[in-house]
């Protein structure tokens, strides 16, 4: 018997008491087909059952029904951006633990979800499901070897970018639209979201008529990413209440429209098979709304980016035939949504599939290596036992250089601690600056059959980045807190200057997150226990962070080299090997330069100079060597500042009798991280 609390934050109450036997529960059996949904960018108050309460227009029938008669997840946590949160859901493990917290991957971008770790569709083929991925993959794309088909999935249908033009499905000059490995030609036209849902459900008759009895379906949408793009017939319902005035909000309301409507045809196709009454249908959110793109996260502080509630704190639920099947079994009262407050995190998708759900054992022998973060939710949703959690990392990256605090947000029991900068993108962008509380963030696109409706600055997507944003056809301005002291935000007051730069230079802050989950009373100075306490523990938690690689786009990756499509661009060329990607490259660099008898601009004798690392290398300065013919010729460290940010730069002499006269001569140049020396980007360098 467990007792499960209802309580949103808006002053209702309600107690269901549900009772489940471990009969009814072994009678009932393990789900048999699991519906994974990821919705992009999806903000807090994007679906009908957070929004309309708080003047949101859009409306999300489907999601609504689903989630309402399943368990709503409202304690669940997710990461502030897209790679961060994808490759933590489908290998279950925090993302500063396999070195994937530090931004986006993007086509071109040497790194990757570590082959070291399995993923849940790994696992699962195991035991015999079969295994499908749709849509966005964004977890790494060097080798064949990183890619869906290679790590887990049977099938693969979608694109391995970030993003993608939605209807010509390419991504600058490349085509970005995969089915299994084959490029994808012949859909130019086709809306992204509708061509997903056809391909599943084509699929998932498929695996019927073969005889398939267990089906793992993991259906990530590109919407509600932008490029802002939807065919205009989902510009219909709620979305016609959003005032023309507001473009951006209007079309993300057109394609949560689609992803609602999507939802509604791959679960009629799962009811037309026979199956629904053995699925369970899981789904999140990436991250919080992006207000640029219209998205909105209200009432939340924050956004996407930001480690704010309303970049992390996810849209979640679980729902589906079995699901509603043993919740009514054990006492759910008819109509009545249960809301879960169990603590959870995107990284417990993974255990509460492959343990929770299907019964397989989870440990290191199996799941690979760094262990598990995650934890199975899977009893504290369906049955409301108590959570497994009881703290979780949300963000951890350290220094960017040039005077940045990091990047640290930890929430333990009720307490919810961000140290450092409260936004991913640093100073110089529209996250921060004089315009933080911008009104409008001054975007500019032309109507184009694609983008339904022209967007100017003087009609581009109102925002607070770190402040609280409401939805903008609820007629209320965004406004930001009181000590910025800019309280009248109005449309004649076009910008809302902050009269300190506490928070882009970095700060300390502490939320009592069940008592203030809109964080509007930083409890940092009247709570020093707390603080000394959460402070430490993510001292110890920072112990074992791996750094994300850092390298620029890779030229090997331009698919001008592969008949004009993104592809793979590391190891064996066949998609059937499943090349595992080389070690990424740590150390970003600039090609070294060589001054040679005192040539312009180094000065007398000979030396080689440049700078290693990124501008936000925290650590001790790097060893440097110099090779010649596989022979060491000079070392040094690189303890030379550098004009951006830190001691990173280097110069080295050398002995001017390697560079003869009218002879060519080749240098090496390394630098040693973590103990090992890697090739600076450029060398070798030479003589002319």
């Amino acid at each position: 018997k467990a007792t499960v609390s209802v309580l949103n934050w808006w002053g209702q109450k309600m107690w269901i008491t549900m009772v489940a036997s471990v009969a009814a529960a072994a009678a009932a059996g393990r789900p048999q087909h699991v519906l994974m949904v990821v919705v992009d960018d999806l903000g807090y108050a994007d679906v009908g059952y957070h929004g309309t309460a708080h003047g949101s227009a859009l409306e999300t029938p489907t999601v609504d029904a689903l989630s309402g008669a399943g368990v709503r997840l409202e304690n669940y946590y997710v990461t502030q951006l897209c790679s961060p949160t994808r490759t933590s859901l489908l290998s279950g493990r925090y993302p500063y633990t396999i070195g994937m917290q530090d931004g986006v991957i993007t086509n071109g971008h040497p790194y990757h979800m570590p082959v070291s770790v399995a993923t849940m569709a790994d696992r699962l083929q195991t035991d015999g499901w079969r295994t499908a991925a749709y849509g966005k993959w964004d977890a790494g794309m060097t080798s064949w070897g990183c890619t869906p088909t290679c790590r887990g999935f049977d099938h693969f249908f979608g694109f391995y970018n970030a993003f993608n033009d939605y209807f010509d499905h390419h991504v600058g000059k490349g085509l970005d639209l995969r089915n299994d490995t084959a490029p994808v030609f012949s859909l130019n036209g086709t809306y992204m979201t509708e061509a997903v849902t056809a391909e599943h459900i084509r699929w998932l008759r498929a695996e019927v008529a073969a005889g398939t009895k267990k089906t793992f379906a993991y259906l990530a949408h590109e919407s509600n990413h932008g490029p802002l793009q939807v065919p205009i017939k989902y510009i219909r319902g709620g979305c016609l209440k959003v005032p023309l005035a507001h473009p951006s909000r209007r079309i993300l309301c057109g394609m949560m429209n689609a992803v609602d409507e999507s939802l509604k045809n791959v679960t009629d196709a799962y009811r037309a098979l026979g199956l629904w009454n053995e699925t369970v249908v899981l789904f999140t959110t990436d991250n919080g709304g992006q207000p640029t793109e219209g998205g909105n996260n209200y009432p939340l502080r924050g956004q996407k980016a930001t480690v704010y509630e309303g970049g992390v704190r996810g849209v979640g639920w679980v729902g589906g035939g079995w699901a509603e099947a043993h919740l009514a079994a054990a006492g759910r009262a008819a109509n009545a949504p249960i809301v879960s407050t169990a603590m959870m995190h995107v990284s417990d998708w993974y255990p509460t599939i492959v343990a929770g759900i299907a019964g397989l054992a989870v440990g290191v022998a199996a799941d690979g290596t760094p262990a598990l973060d995650g934890v199975s939710a899977w009893e504290a949703i369906v049955d409301g036992a108590a959570s497994r959690r009881t703290e979780m990392l949300l963000n951890l990256i350290t220094s960017r250089g040039g005077g940045h605090a990091g990047e640290y947000a930890l929430r333990v029991g009720k307490w919810k601690l961000i140290h450092g900068v409260p936004c991913t993108y640093p100073a110089g962008t529209q996250y921060y600056g004089s315009a933080t509380c911008a009104l409008r963030d001054q975007q500019a696109k032309k109507a184009d059959g694609k983008t339904p409706y022209d967007i100017t600055p003087a009609t581009s997507a109102p925002m607070c980045p770190v402040g609280w944003t409401p939805p903008p056809e609820a007629g209320a301005a965004p406004y930001a807190p009181a000590a910025w002291g800019c309280p009248a935000l109005t449309e004649g007051s076009p910008t809302c200057h902050r009269p300190d730069a506490a928070e882009p230079n970095g700060g300390t802050w502490l939320f009592d997150i069940e008592a203030d989950p809109l964080e509007q009373h930083d409890q940092a100075a009247v709570q020093p226990a707390v603080l000394t306490r959460l402070m430490k523990r993510l001292q110890e938690i920072n112990s074992t962070h791996v750094a994300q690689a850092q390298a620029p786009l890779d030229p090997r990756a331009d698919p001008s080299h592969f008949g004009g499509v993104w592809t793979p661009w590391e190891g064996a060329a066949d998609p059937a090997l499943c090349a595992a990607p080389p070690a990424v490259n740590p150390v970003d660099s600039a090609a070294p330069k060589l001054a040679v008898n005192g040539t312009a601009p180094h000065g007398a004798g000979c030396s080689v100079t440049g700078w290693c690392s990124l501008a936000h290398f925290a650590g001790p300065p790097l060893d440097v060597r110099v090779s010649h013919a596989g022979a060491v010729v000079a070392t040094g460290v690189a303890n030379v500042p550098r004009p951006i940010a830190g001691l990173h730069g280097y110069a080295i002499p050398l002995p001017c009798a390697l560079f003869p006269a009218k002879e060519r001569t080749c240098l090496a140049v390394e630098a040693r991280y973590q103990g090992t020396w890697w090739p600076l980007r450029g060398s070798p360098v030479c003589t002319p």
